[in-house]
């Protein structure tokens, strides 16, 4: 598993909230950009959907190797941040991971 692929037309939001024209899913890229921590690129595939990857980059511009260990733990790590997603649902949302 080296990236998440995510179906954003399957993203559930809580019935708690009241969702604003405009703001419901999907979204476009350059908000998946700036929502997704810095050690993650996301991109968009031929089929429309986001694309999550590590990138190998900390907050602090230090760059490191990914190797394939890592990017199990990076991956991990981006299941976690997914699913830590107080009012979003990913459960259906993921293609593949």
């Amino acid at each position: 598993m080296d990236r998440i692929v995510i179906d954003q037309a399957k993203i559930q939001i809580d019935d708690s909230l009241k969702v604003k024209p405009g703001s419901e899913f999907p979204r476009p890229l350059d908000w998946w950009q700036r929502i997704v921590p810095c050690w993650l690129d996301a991109s968009e595939d031929e089929h429309g959907h986001i694309v999550i990857t590590p990138n190998g980059h900390r907050a602090d511009g230090h760059v490191y190797e990914l190797t394939p260990a890592v990017i199990r733990r990076e991956m991990k790590a981006a299941m976690r941040f997914l699913g830590e997603r107080r009012f979003l649902d990913f459960t259906d949302a993921i293609v593949t991971a």
